[in-house]
């Protein structure tokens, strides 16, 4: 019964545990902005990523209009890689809480339009590109043609002067120009054609350089890198908040579990020691002080509960009712002391010399009562009682002592003899006074004669 109750105890406890387990784990979950700021934290990484793929974008734009060819396939290749990042930006700022949404679409659109941008700026680069390689081609067989003409050689080096200034424009390098109109007064009709020619590409070369500046400029917006900065500094400020909320949360929540732990510790603490404070004035109540046995109280309770299953079950129930030969003896010989402890070690005799579903009280001062329980046959009553005898008869060494005690018991049967527990008491009483009288140390069943 004891450990049937202390199981319940264990799983008690071991429930609370779990549900205060839960709840803590539900509250930390529902409260702590741990996810968000994982969530957060991705974010900043991704627009890292962003930062990084517009100055690669702007890098090979660079490169194409510094060098003397062209890498349009790097830039597209950067161009789609900035994209892919946007992309992955947008997706992991959706759900974030705070000041961001209208600078991130505001950056969609702003790189929508840059890509815009940048087909129109390549556009103009590759038709100046076309420009610069027909006046050079155009220039070279002007020399081949008129090398010994002093006067086209003059307006040829002009022109080869104004192509490099054009140059230099196109890379925002300004240069100073000659004194000379382009024109040639002594050249015939066939060589003018030539110098207008000259002067027309040149014209058409120096509005493509201009276009293409204009493009670039177009291009470069300083809003873009305004807006991307602007983002991680909202976005810095929105982690450093939610992460202050998340260890606030985590201390409150650790907090509240060490305070609740507490509580149902020191809980169940009271509580046991509230049974067992119960539990021992119960006992102390059906228990043998000296013996630990069960006391005639408890017999009777326990006669009760029973005789009812038993006659539902339709097995036997038996009364042993045993009392001591010889113990008035030893108390006169050798004290109550040397008596309490033979008593003590004849209770531990009965206890190994029955059953496990039987059960032992001790009613008065060397008066034992054996309850057995589920027997098939009356005989078996007898059985347990002769080995009672043989087992109880054998010395007691008790220090410098020895004694000797025997067994007198008289056995009642439920439902041969009674279906009452006072008569089932009784008659084993009256069989117990038989064998007193017939000699000691021997068993007797009761009967009406």
């Amino acid at each position: 019964m004891l450990a049937m109750k202390q199981i319940k105890l264990i799983f008690i406890f071991i429930t609370l545990s779990s549900i205060i387990a839960f709840a803590i784990n539900s509250a930390y979950e529902r409260y702590s902005s741990l996810t968000n700021t994982m969530k957060i934290q991705s974010s900043i990484f991704q627009l890292v990523a962003l930062k990084s793929a517009n100055t690669q974008w702007d890098f090979e734009l660079n490169r194409i209009h510094s060098d003397n060819f062209p890498h349009f396939d790097l830039v597209n290749e950067a161009a789609i890689k900035y994209q892919e990042e946007m992309k992955l930006f947008i997706n992991a700022s959706k759900n974030i809480q705070g000041t961001i949404n209208m600078p991130t679409a505001a950056l969609a659109k702003l790189s929508s339009l840059k890509k815009e941008r940048m087909n129109a700026y390549l556009s103009e680069i590759a038709l100046t590109r076309n420009s610069l390689t027909f006046l050079d081609t155009l220039l070279f067989s002007l020399h081949s043609n008129y090398k010994n003409d002093q006067a086209i050689i003059k307006f040829l080096a002009y022109a080869q002067y104004r192509l490099s200034s054009l140059i230099a424009l196109n890379q925002n390098i300004y240069m100073k120009e000659q004194a000379y109109n382009g024109d040639c007064y002594s050249c015939n009709a066939k060589q003018n054609e030539a110098v207008d020619k000259v002067n027309q590409h040149l014209e058409i070369l120096r509005d493509r350089i201009l276009l293409s500046q204009k493009s670039r400029q177009a291009f470069y917006n300083p809003e873009h890198a305004k807006l991307l900065a602007q983002l991680f500094t909202e976005l810095s400020l929105i982690y450093v908040k939610a992460d202050t909320k998340h260890q606030t949360v985590q201390t409150q929540v650790l907090t509240f579990t060490v305070i609740l732990v507490a509580t149902v510790v020191t809980l169940l603490v009271l509580l046991y020691w509230l049974y067992r404070t119960i539990d021992g004035h119960r006992k102390a109540g059906i228990t043998d002080p000296l013996t630990g046995l069960y006391n005639r109280k408890k017999l009777f309770e326990s006669l009760q509960h029973q005789i009812p299953l038993h006659e539902n079950s339709g097995s036997k129930l038996a009364l042993l009712f045993i009392d001591l030969d010889g113990f008035k003896s030893v108390n006169d010989t050798h004290g109550h002391n040397v008596g309490d402890k033979l008593l003590k070690r004849l209770s531990a005799r009965l206890i190994s010399g029955v059953r496990k579903q039987d059960s032992i009280y001790r009613i008065g001062g060397d008066e034992f009562v054996i309850l057995l329980q589920e027997l098939h046959n009356p005989d078996d009553a007898e059985f347990i009682a002769e080995g009672l005898l043989k087992k109880c008869s054998k010395p007691y060494k008790l220090h410098k002592y020895s004694c000797t005690v025997t067994l007198s018991i008289g056995i009642s049967l439920f439902p041969e003899h009674t279906q009452e527990p006072n008569n089932l008491l009784k008659y084993a009483d009256e069989a117990m006074y038989i064998s007193k009288k017939k000699g000691k140390n021997m068993v007797t069943r009761w009967s009406k004669q």
